[in-house]
């Protein structure tokens, strides 16, 4: 890892672009695929860059608060 031009070394987390870390955002967001399925969205998601198509700026917003809620962890979807 760089940190301010020195390189360190990582002792805990999965590196960015490492074999593991696709695996195990599928694995975490499978729950956010789901719920984002059983609303009817339309959605393409690969490892962790997720993109949502909606039809208006207000259906983006309200999507973006569904996902922060999904991200955090929130039972109150």
């Amino acid at each position: 890892m760089m940190a301010n031009g020195v390189a360190t070394e990582r002792h805990e987390g999965t590196p960015q672009g490492g074999p593991l870390s696709p695996l195990l955002a599928n694995v975490l967001l499978d729950e956010v695929d789901k719920e984002l399925e059983r609303r009817g969205h339309a959605f393409v998601r690969y490892a962790d860059d997720c993109n949502v198509y909606v039809r208006s700026r207000r259906a983006g917003e309200r999507v973006m608060e569904l996902l922060r809620r999904l991200y955090a962890g929130s039972d109150s979807v």
